[in-house]
């Protein structure tokens, strides 16, 4: 009897230990202190912290907030001037993006695509972290899509932060946070996801904060709105003609001229 009471108990205390340690078994991206990183599906994550400038100042391109839970993506697309899901409707904040609008960022010779969060929670105390839960790249033909549904039938999934396994970011709103308008975190994503698409392609960002539970602290959504930017390309400098090409106007002017001056004499 005590034999198969040991057991029991046994048994019990590796379940509970493998129920509470479940969320320690995913790929944790830990960037709850100052400078640190960590990588999910070939990505580069890293804490940043960059000068606040105001908020609407960072452009961004998706805005989100809700509580606790929160998740959008970006896209033009209106319903009585709202946005899908969770998304801030101020088109200047949410809004279409092409993949060739977005600059190569290179480091270690690999080339990436570079996203950076600004995120807004309470400075101290257990809320002021936040998860972040899901995270995908889409494209597609229009920038227009209207909602998830139809992102997810209508549009090419490129990349996903749980594509090599299910992945959370840990993140500090706390003392680490400069507030709305700075950079907190910077994501390298590898330019190679999307070898092949064409550049006329809208760019779809999705993200979902604030699901992860069962925890000491809480991470949910718990203050004002988070936003995504992308690190975009300069515009293509002018076409300027050819050397040979200006030879050759050069040349037709100066024939153009004696002619000219040949018939006058005539």
């Amino acid at each position: 009897m005590l034999r198969r009471y040991g057991l029991f108990l046994t048994t019990a205390l590796l379940l509970g230990a493998a129920q509470a340690d479940a969320l320690t078994l995913a790929n944790i991206v830990d960037l709850r202190t100052a400078g640190s990183s960590g990588t999910a599906n070939q990505a580069l994550f890293t804490q940043i912290v960059s000068p606040p400038t105001g908020t609407g100042y960072i452009d961004p391109f998706l805005r989100l907030q809700d509580s606790p839970i929160e998740e959008a993506f970006n896209t033009d697309y209106r319903d009585n001037g709202q946005a899908p899901l969770d998304a801030k409707s101020d088109p200047n904040f949410t809004h279409s993006l092409t993949i060739g609008s977005l600059a190569t960022v290179t480091q270690s010779g690999t080339d990436y695509y570079r996203f950076t969060l600004d995120i807004d929670e309470p400075n101290n105390g257990p809320k002021k972290y936040i998860s972040l839960d899901d995270f995908k790249l889409y494209v597609a033909d229009r920038g227009n899509i209207e909602s998830l549904s139809t992102l997810q039938s209508e549009g090419a999934l490129k990349w996903d932060m749980d594509g090599a396994g299910d992945a959370t970011v840990y993140l500090n709103g706390g003392n680490l946070s400069s507030g709305n308008g700075g950079d907190d975190m910077q994501v390298l994503i590898p330019k190679s996801f999307f070898t092949g698409v064409d550049p006329g392609k809208y760019l779809y960002l999705y993200s979902k904060f604030g699901a992860t539970t069962g925890m000491a602290a809480d991470y949910g959504s718990d203050a004002s709105f988070e936003e995504w930017r992308a690190e975009l390309g300069q515009a293509p400098p002018p076409s300027v003609a050819e050397p040979t090409t200006m030879m050759l106007l050069g040349g037709g002017l100066l024939g153009l001229a004696i002619e000219r001056s040949r018939r006058k004499k005539a």
